[in-house]
């Protein structure tokens, strides 16, 4: 009955957009230190710590070098949450829907671990005769007991899981008020207009807006919706759909000229030069004997194809290789200058891999012309233009939170 939410952290790559103020320090450092604060807006050094442990490896170790970076980042996100917040009635109803589910889910989670019953040995063998009928109890591994263990664990779980919704759905009558279903318990209330509607279909849906309300207020009550580790969450995963909103926003009042792409590739034709290249195709063998009858074949001019099939070679197609020393391939197709179509290649690459190539045509470098590009060029320049455009934006927002920096040091002191 209870859902697993998997949370992608989408970091939103912007340059620092404020210098923002730092004011008062503070000699000892705790998770609750504020280290960033606005109107709205406060950030501790247990929502940075989160945050730092959300990011791989390559970037933690980039941020732990550029502390404050990471925290202008955090303060980017927390401010476009705020403001998408602002500006759209339905990403915040989405928002307070998630929190009601997900607490309301915590709840009966906390309160059916309350009342499981532990796994017994008795229940362990029972289980393990009836997987293994033909095997004794005591054949029984220490991985076979885990497995039972855990996967009884499971079970007890979900029987509990439906005593706690059960203990409350005994308390539960519907009644019908003309052309409405009303369902009225413990305070909470709801309803819905039947309308030639299925009765049972609505009133299974009417219990479950039922559920989500009242282990939502009993989470409340408990206390649960102020744990930050719930808030961190929540802040994590809707900043990263806010990033998404706010961008896909601004990129509605982006617009490139067809004089702005032709001023950029009069200026930037150098990034459009194209080295010598050719297409060719690569079979690779274990030994030599099929890769010279390969050889053989494609120089008869046989169809490459054809001969790709011939020796099961189904995955090999075409590719573009050009002059590179990292590339085995393009080094040795251009070994002696440029290839010609129809050249064929046999070496060998290790002690026992050989490779036959084909060129199936050759290419001439030069400057792409402007058609060919302007598309690319088009896409650069519009991220270009979304890139200043974010930056302006939050700017903005920097200044209008009043947005100050505080107690800086806490975030190199480790502790």
């Amino acid at each position: 009955m209870r859902k697993v939410f998997s949370f992608l952290f989408i970091f939103f790559v912007l340059s620092s957009c404020n210098s923002g103020q730092t004011v008062k320090v503070q000699n000892h450092c705790s998770n609750s230190t504020v280290i960033a604060e606005g109107k709205g807006i406060k950030v501790t050094l247990g929502d940075y710590k989160y945050t730092e442990g959300l990011l791989n490896p390559k970037a933690r170790k980039f941020f732990s070098n550029h502390p404050k970076e990471l925290l202008r980042r955090m303060i980017n996100r927390r401010l476009v949450l705020d403001y998408v917040l602002r500006k759209d009635p339905k990403f915040k109803k989405e928002m307070e829907d998630f929190k009601k589910d997900y607490l309301s889910r915590l709840y009966v989670s906390l309160e059916a671990k309350k009342t499981m019953k532990p796994v017994s040995e008795k229940e362990i063998v029972e289980r393990y005769k009836e997987l293994a009928p033909k095997k004794s109890p005591k054949e029984m591994t220490e991985a076979d007991r885990r497995f039972i263990r855990n996967e009884l664990r499971v079970k007890h779980y979900d029987e509990a899981v439906r005593e706690v919704y059960e203990k409350v759905e005994k308390k539960l009558k519907f009644e019908r008020k003309g052309s409405e279903i009303v369902l009225n318990c413990c305070g909470v209330k709801v309803s819905a207009q039947v309308d030639g509607r299925n009765e049972k279909a609505l009133k299974e849906r009417l219990k479950e807006e039922f559920f989500k309300e009242y282990f939502y207020r009993k989470a409340l009550e408990a206390g649960l919706g102020k744990s930050p580790s719930f808030s961190r969450m929540v802040t994590e995963y809707f900043a990263g759909r806010a990033v998404s909103i706010f961008r896909k926003n601004l990129e509605k009042r982006v617009k490139v000229t067809e004089e702005e792409k032709k001023k950029f590739y009069k200026e930037n034709r150098d990034k459009f030069k194209m080295p010598d290249r050719v297409q060719a195709v690569v079979f690779l063998f274990k030994d030599k004997k099929r890769a010279l009858s390969a050889e053989k074949l494609l120089k008869s001019s046989k169809d490459w194809k054809k001969v790709a099939w011939r020796f099961g070679k189904f995955a090999v197609k075409p590719r573009y290789y050009y002059k590179d020393a990292k590339d085995p391939i393009g080094a040795l197709l251009f070994a002696e200058g440029k290839p010609q179509k129809g050249k064929v290649v046999v070496a060998q690459l290790g002690e026992k891999s050989y490779a036959t190539i084909y060129v199936i045509k050759s290419l001439s470098g030069g400057i792409l012309p402007y058609e060919k590009v302007k598309d690319y060029i088009e896409v650069v320049l519009r991220r270009k233009k979304l890139r200043e455009l974010e930056r302006e934006k939050l700017k903005e927002l920097w200044k209008e939170r009043g947005i100050k920096l505080e107690n800086l040091a806490c975030l190199r002191s480790g502790s």
